[in-house]
């Protein structure tokens, strides 16, 4: 076994061979450098048969057929009399030559020459010596080539609580029920979502493929919108001139750009959890979120913007989710049979624009402050906010800003350097109506607590039976109480609310 260990080990030290994660190289190299002798045969039924022959002088005969090893035993021995050995070979000597020899080796076949050696090998790493070695020594012994240049190692899935799944445990699941819930890509996308490069194990959580399956909605959502607008979508890939897109079109066209490169950056290093995590931003926050809501805009370019979005989307997705990618990209304008032969998204065909990027990310962090504000204040979804909005923004920022806060402007003079500064310059507050209602409310509540304090330190009672320190800490709150309502009062007065 050593001289099929030596160029093995030599395939890993030169580079030839790689593991990801890299940590799992070294378990191949200490079995390599420790390798011993191989019993190939094994006493059981179920296998490949040695190809072995014997005499009945027990003088061996090894032949591919009983004709051949006859026509051996015949010329060299003499007889026609043989017994074959009824061992088999272990089932990982099989294994070890699956790489050529479901190509048709040894014959050389086409499909030989075309699809040895493969791109990777996806195992785990229990199996590293077992499987993986074999196949190097074997590859390198039989075709002069190892049969893989990458050896991805997975982590092995527990359940949630780190546990291995297991009948005795109940823990255990079988996925064809997930599928059956779920669907078979929110599966796949919750697990893949759950994986970590140098992580060890998966601690599967159910709760992942059924936030998949809500992404998936998602998507079903933004391409049945697309396919409403009464302008029709165009032909897929095809942009309009630079000069005709909107600040949203420019800034879901850089992040688009972004993520091509992250995706084909991190499947190249096979990081599928970084894969997943970018895919499941971009298309649920930024593409559903924000552009599909931007889109809702009157904007002659939309229509164009998002079917070249949703097309590349989907072909970034669809080595995770090849079903409904498949399904969506059939449903859109596009070029050819099916997803599985398109080309895979090329960012020099998506234009960027840093500037209006920065612009509406600006934008984007002014409408969350907005937002939050909204929320603290109570509104409900029909109020409308009142913004107050620097004269040096656009009409198209303004346009977006109210239309994502659901607000009504006011102009005002507000110095300010940039586009970015004048966001930050925004300020809002509620209707003078919601207001009102706000703090009529906050005063009632405050002077039932007020009432309510003033009872208990008015009953001699409880003040000559409670601590002095149970005592100071009711006056305080009185206190307290006392001074949120002055509060209270005084902004009711400056919105014309008198007592």
């Amino acid at each position: 076994m050593k001289s099929l260990a030596e160029p093995a080990l030599q395939a890993y030290h030169d580079g030839r061979l790689r593991f990801i994660p890299e940590r799992w190289g070294r378990t191949y190299e200490q079995w390599l450098e420790n390798i011993r002798d191989w019993n190939v045969s094994r006493q059981v039924w179920w296998g490949h048969q040695l190809p072995v022959w014997y005499t009945p002088d027990d003088l061996i005969v090894v032949a591919e057929t009983e004709e051949e090893a006859r026509r051996i035993a015949r010329d060299q021995f003499g007889t026609t009399e043989l017994r074959r050995d009824s061992d088999t070979l272990d089932t990982w000597f099989s294994s070890a030559i699956w790489p050529f020899s479901i190509l048709g080796w040894p014959k050389q076949t086409a499909e030989l020459t075309s699809w040895y050696p493969s791109q990777v090998l996806i195992t785990g790493w229990e199996i590293i010596f077992l499987w993986v070695a074999r196949m190097v020594m074997m590859g390198l012994r039989f075709m002069g080539r190892i049969p893989f240049p990458d050896v991805f190692v997975t982590p092995l899935v527990f359940d949630a609580e780190g546990r291995k799944m297991s009948k005795s445990l109940g823990n255990a699941i079988d996925p064809l029920d997930i599928v059956e819930k779920y669907g078979a890509d929110a599966f796949r996308m919750g697990m893949m979502r759950q994986m970590r490069l140098e992580g060890q194990e998966l601690r599967f959580q159910e709760k992942r493929c059924e936030e998949a399956r809500n992404f998936n909605n998602k998507i079903w959502n933004a391409m049945r919108y697309g396919l409403s607008l009464p302008e029709g979508l165009p032909a897929a890939l095809h942009l309009p001139p630079t000069r005709e897109l909107s600040l949203a079109d420019k800034w879901i066209l850089t992040r688009l750009h972004a993520t091509t490169t992250a995706v084909s950056e991190n499947l190249a290093g096979y990081d599928l959890g970084a894969v997943a995590e970018t895919l499941w931003r971009f298309i649920w926050y930024d593409m559903c979120d924000w552009y599909v809501e931007a889109a809702k805009l009157q904007s002659p370019s939309r229509a164009a913007v998002l079917s070249f979005v949703l097309n590349n989307a989907m072909r970034l997705l669809h080595p995770i989710e090849p079903f409904i990618t498949e399904e969506v990209w059939l449903t859109l304008p596009h070029d050819g049979d099916s997803i599985m032969t398109a080309s895979w998204p090329d960012t020099a065909e998506i234009p960027t624009d840093a500037q209006a990027a920065a612009q509406f990310e600006a934008l984007q962090r002014t409408v969350e402050r907005l937002r939050n504000l909204r929320s603290e204040m109570g509104l409900g979804p029909t109020a409308r906010l009142a913004v107050r909005v620097p004269r040096a923004l656009s009409a198209q920022i303004v346009e977006l800003l109210l239309w994502y806060v659901r607000g009504d402007a006011e102009v005002v003079d507000v110095p300010a350097a940039s586009v970015e500064a004048a966001l930050n310059a925004v300020s809002a507050e509620a209707p003078h109506d919601v207001l009102l209602q706000r703090y009529r409310k906050e005063a009632s509540r405050l002077q039932s607590e007020i009432d309510r304090v003033e009872r208990k330190l008015s009953d001699q009672g409880f003040v000559g039976r409670a601590p002095a320190a149970i005592i100071e800490r009711e006056r305080e709150k009185l206190s307290r109480f006392e001074t949120e309502l002055v509060r209270t009062r005084e902004a009711l007065e400056t919105l014309g609310e008198t007592a």
